[in-house]
């Protein structure tokens, strides 16, 4: 007697169907596995505000022309023929030596002499700070003051200033060469005005007033 495999347990029939489903299964995941990616987080790189680049950046500046002025024609002014114009000549009397002489004289009154201040801009000797350089960075370090605002906008750098020493030693004339702003200039100004009398030029031993230019350095620590 021969036995009967049941056709509801048979899967002899499906192994084909099975085999296509497995293959389809093994590229759809050899597909995804080159498509898949790696999600990693971001890194977040904080500036160095102190690095160069930072520091160094100029923005684009635009250069705007400025429209050119209208062209306006010259006015011509008519001047009249001298023979035209009436000239009156106040009467002079004649001597016989040919000199004129006005009927109503004029009386000059002599102005009065100013003294003359010799200022020289190079002296043989120049004015100095009483008690030398030594003397002058003790007192820069006890009055000069850093401003606030130039603090706060990290501004540094050179104010040159200008002044007169005359032949008392008295300082006079201040005035800004070159400035920073944000109130080094103001700063420097005062300083320079407060400082004593200084030893005055001399000019062949003979003490003049003379010019003098001296640089005040603000500077961040």
């Amino acid at each position: 007697m021969e036995n009967k495999k049941n056709p509801k347990v048979d899967f002899s029939t499906k192994r084909s169907l099975f085999l296509l489903i497995g293959l389809c299964a093994s590229i759809s995941l050899t597909l995804a596995a080159f498509e898949y990616k790696t999600i990693s987080k971001p890194i977040i790189i904080v500036p160095d505000l102190d690095s160069d680049e930072l520091a160094f950046y100029e923005p684009p500046i635009t250069v705007i022309e400025p429209p050119k002025p209208p062209v306006i024609a010259p006015k011509i002014i008519e001047i009249p023929n001298d023979d035209d114009v009436d000239v009156e000549i106040p009467p002079y009397i004649f001597d016989d030596f040919n000199k004129y002489i006005a009927e109503e004289p004029v009386e000059f009154t002599p102005l009065p002499k100013e003294d003359v201040v010799e200022e020289f801009i190079v002296v043989e000797e120049e004015a100095k700070f009483p008690g030398g350089a030594e003397a002058w960075t003790k007192f820069l370090t006890k009055n000069l003051k850093y401003p606030k605002q130039a603090q706060r906008a990290n501004i540094e750098g050179r104010v040159i200033l200008n002044f007169y020493v005359d032949a008392e030693g008295n300082i006079s004339k201040i005035s800004v060469l070159r400035g920073i702003g944000s109130g080094c200039d103001e700063e420097a100004i005062r300083v320079l005005s407060k400082s004593p009398k200084w030893k005055p030029g001399l000019q062949r031993g003979v003490p003049f007033k003379s010019a003098k230019q001296i640089a005040f350095v603000f500077k961040l620590n």
